[in-house]
């Protein structure tokens, strides 16, 4: 009889924290799950979302985005910005000579007439100024939990694109008798409007967002060079044709992105 009775004083205690620690599992979990719920319901209230973009440096461009949930499904990004030099479309148009530009030049294109000045995105004698840009992007989101999730958009950016080029001059001491050094600063400037279709995920954090996206679509390019040109590079008595020529560029455009935003 003792021995039964030890037992029982023995099993009881343990079963007791056996419970004890099953309750407490169980707690725990609930927590865990309220806190999860209160995360996703959180992100789900906020409306809000202020992004830049940190690789923004290599086309040159510095904007803000602003997204605006509209529904569940559907929001609305805009951004607006200032824009400097273009390092990826500089590459691009120097390994392509600018292939694919057509220049308005005040002549007959089969002339005996070369342009003496700088090739468009050259930068050894030209100069970026600051420029501006701004953008809009409606944006489909799969599922019901917008911002938060893979989105489809459509996309629609200008970027105007400023220049400083020196003027031409006559120099002796010069192969061909004229050099763009030393003269008054001219302005040329670009225009880049891209109609875009991306595709992206968006993740959602407590406050913190990141945006990946890759786009396609068409690049429609419009600028003013300045150009100096002459018949005959040899003789500085031939007076020079000097101005500023129109030229445009259709193309193809591929984007890959990412921007980092707070939400609120």
């Amino acid at each position: 009889m003792r021995k039964v009775i030890l037992m029982l004083l023995i099993t009881i205690p343990v079963f007791a924290i056996a419970q004890s620690s099953s309750k407490d599992t169980v707690i725990r979990i609930q927590l865990d799950h309220s806190k999860y719920d209160k995360h996703k319901k959180k992100a789900s209230t906020e409306q809000n979302i202020i992004k830049f973009s940190p690789i923004g440096f290599l086309t040159g461009a510095f904007p803000i985005y602003y997204e605006r949930v509209v529904n569940d499904f559907f929001t609305v990004q805009t951004g607006v910005g200032f824009t400097n030099r273009n390092y990826l479309r500089s590459i691009i148009q120097q390994a392509s000579e600018n292939d694919g530009i057509k220049f308005n030049y005040p002549w007959d294109v089969n002339a005996p007439i070369t342009d003496l000045t700088e090739d468009s995105y050259f930068f050894e004698y030209r100069s970026a100024a600051p420029g501006y840009m701004f953008t809009i992007q409606p944006r489909l989101y799969f599922e019901s939990d917008a911002p938060d999730g893979a989105y489809l958009g459509i996309s629609y950016d200008f970027y105007r694109y400023n220049f400083n080029t020196p003027q031409m001059r006559y120099d002796s001491n010069y192969s061909f008798n004229y050099t763009q050094r030393g003269g008054k600063l001219l302005k040329e400037h670009e225009n880049i409007s891209d109609l875009m279709a991306t595709f992206g995920y968006h993740d959602v954090y407590d406050h913190l967002s990141i945006d990946y996206s890759i786009g396609m679509g068409i690049r429609n390019v419009r600028g003013v060079k300045y150009f100096y040109a002459i018949e005959d590079y040899g003789n500085p008595q031939i007076t020079p044709i000097e101005g500023f020529a129109d030229y445009k560029q259709t193309t193809f455009n591929f984007n890959l992105g990412i921007k980092v935003g707070y939400h609120f």
